[in-house]
């Protein structure tokens, strides 16, 4: 089940291999924070993502469960499936 609008990473900070990223995205007209690492290895690159605490419990009073949007916010990150902004 496909929950996630849309996803914009704001920043991204780090060199190779670990980058941080922060972003936003959006669920059901919500909007919420994220923050995000970005690793290799030697099976590819690995991504972790968490929603910030506050957003996360705003998803959870409106029935969305958060484990299940970060685990798709991962894969969207993976497959590039996201916008990113430039610095003004």
């Amino acid at each position: 089940m496909k929950n996630i609008e849309n996803v914009v990473i704001l920043s991204v900070e780090g060199d190779y291999p670990f980058k941080v990223f922060r972003g936003k995205l959006v669920v059901a007209g919500m909007e919420a924070g994220f923050e995000g690492v970005v690793y290799q290895s030697v099976g590819g690159p690995n991504v972790r993502t968490v929603i910030n605490a506050e957003d996360a419990e705003a998803l959870q009073k409106n029935g969305f469960s958060v484990e299940t949007i970060e685990l798709e916010l991962q894969q969207k990150v993976l497959n590039g499936e996201i916008l990113i902004e430039q610095n003004r």
